[in-house]
């Protein structure tokens, strides 16, 4: 599938502002050394790490990141990457049912804030391959939510598949990530933390980068943290340096940078080799007013939203400001609404300001009335207070029809030409309702879709008609056309934007 490439469609300018102010990431990739702040000949690294239990038992740690063959070990432009990709992945609402994520290399490098090159295209290339093919081996290391105990496994992040066909400049591409299984079972047991992932874009240090999230983590909501330098050096990683001092004095400009930038309120040293790090209670209360508990309630107002066409980052906001319980109302009565242009503006609109929303709002003139009264039909009969005849007296001398069978053509035609729309804007432009849409009749190149009311055919009409219209054309030919129609039978058609 292709996905918009266009730097205001994932809200954000050519200057890289304006990203999601969270960005839902993995806590154990966090908290351990996956990615390498300098350049290691070696085609491996293992960190090792001890864990003290409440009734005094230790529990021995170790993760090993390995690169085979020609791969070095994922590094510091590795690390913007996975986190561009984490960033994309917010803004199209989460991880995916299919743990899979449609993506132009284009929309990576506008997050990253990158000059679009051939030499960018092919670096990101390469770091997505890198990232691909570097195994993790956890001894104990990583932590499952939902067993409620650390695991030992073999896996990869992700694999990575590109297309073959891609314009000059990747923007017309259609690769995908498909995540591996643990990676996507934090996901599905939530056992994420949020980013402020546009704090992590200011910060020019990679090792500033690296503490900053790391102290993010490991605080868990406190106003400081405290640690051991050589095990702080191993956690980022730096060094190995032997000595307090070669540690101090590779930790001090990320320090300032940090001091600087309003994260830290200072860095003090305790005795020998301790540090403890203090959050500046301006960053504090900024992250306090966009966190979620990750309650059911407040996954399940974030899905109903995405779903109606928000983006994932816009919808989680929305629900850490407003509650679940009011998103939740407002999306349900979407539906109900008549004639939107927008309707995901409309919802964002309605959930910011309180509106009052009404379940049947009256109806106004759609492009069904349109079409009826081109046919004449100047006006609807009144509607009659008696009741409506069953079904035997509407086909007194007929077989009672079960239901009329589909143009086989029409069906396949309209499958094959929303799979096609599908790739021009991406699945996350169409709205929830989208499979109530059929293809019902095709005579010569005349494609008939039946929609369930005027609404969906409005909807139809205002978003998609003219590409509809443009992509069947280049299937079926020039004199082609697309219609709608809310019943067969009857007869009446009504044309889509830029339809002959």
């Amino acid at each position: 599938m292709r996905f918009g490439v266009h730097r205001e469609d994932l809200g954000i300018d050519e200057k890289g502002d304006h990203h999601p102010p969270l960005v839902q990431v993995e806590s154990n990739v966090e908290e351990w050394p996956v990615f390498q702040l300098g350049r290691s000949k070696n085609d491996s690294a293992r960190v090792e790490h001890t864990i003290t239990g409440e009734d005094g038992s230790e529990l021995q740690q170790r993760l090993e990141v390995s690169a085979p063959g020609k791969y070095r070990l994922p590094g510091r432009f590795d690390y913007d990457v996975y986190s561009a990709v984490l960033e994309l992945l917010e803004i199209r609402g989460g991880m995916p049912e299919d743990g899979t994520l449609g993506f132009s290399l284009h929309e990576l490098i506008l997050i990253m804030g990158l000059q679009p090159s051939g030499r960018t295209y092919e670096e990101v290339r390469r770091s997505l391959r890198r990232i691909a093919a570097t195994v993790l081996e956890s001894d104990n290391a990583f932590w499952s939510r939902g067993q409620k105990r650390h695991i030992s496994d073999t896996f990869n992040l992700w694999n990575i598949r590109f297309d073959s066909i891609t314009d000059k400049n990747g923007s017309g591409s259609r690769h995908e990530i498909e995540f591996g299984k643990l990676f996507r079972r934090s996901f599905e047991e939530h056992y994420l933390r949020g980013l402020d992932i546009e704090f992590y874009w200011r910060l020019d240090s990679p090792v500033a980068k690296r503490l900053y999230r790391l102290i993010d983590l490991k605080r868990e909501g406190a106003a400081s943290w405290s640690t051991d330098l050589f095990d702080l050096q191993k956690r980022i990683p730096i060094g190995p340096y032997a000595y307090v001092s070669k540690i101090k004095e590779k930790l001090s400009a990320a320090h300032e940078e940090l001091i600087a930038r309003g994260f830290l309120a200072g860095a003090g040293y305790e005795g020998k080799r301790g540090i403890n790090y203090a959050v500046s209670e301006a960053f504090r209360d900024r992250r306090k007013g966009l966190e979620l508990a990750g309650t059911k309630e407040e996954i399940i107002a974030i899905k109903l939203l995405t779903e109606s066409g928000l983006r994932g980052d816009v919808a989680r906001d929305l629900v850490a400001k407003h509650g679940s319980a009011h998103c939740t109302r407002h999306a349900n009565a979407l539906p109900h609404q008549r004639n939107l242009r927008n309707p995901a503006g409309w919802l964002r609109r309605a959930i910011e300001e309180g509106y009052e929303v009404e379940i049947a709002p009256p109806e106004q003139p759609s492009l069904m009335d349109i079409a009826e009264t081109s046919a004449g039909l100047e006006s609807e009969p009144e509607l009659s207070d008696a009741p409506e005849p069953g079904i035997e007296t509407m086909y007194p001398e007929e077989e009672i029809p079960v239901e009329r069978a589909l143009d086989s053509a029409a069906r396949d035609a309209w499958r094959a030409l929303a799979e096609d729309l599908a790739a021009l804007r991406g699945r996350e432009a169409l709205p929830p309702w989208w499979n109530d849409f059929e293809g019902g009749e095709l005579e010569d190149a005349a494609l008939t879709i039946l929609v369930p009311n005027s609404s969906a055919a409005n909807h139809l009409n205002d978003n998609f008609g003219e590409d509809l219209s443009r992509l069947w054309r280049e299937r079926a030919g020039e004199d082609a056309m697309i219609q709608v129609a809310m019943d067969l039978p009857s007869g009446m058609r009504a044309p889509l934007r830029g339809s002959a």
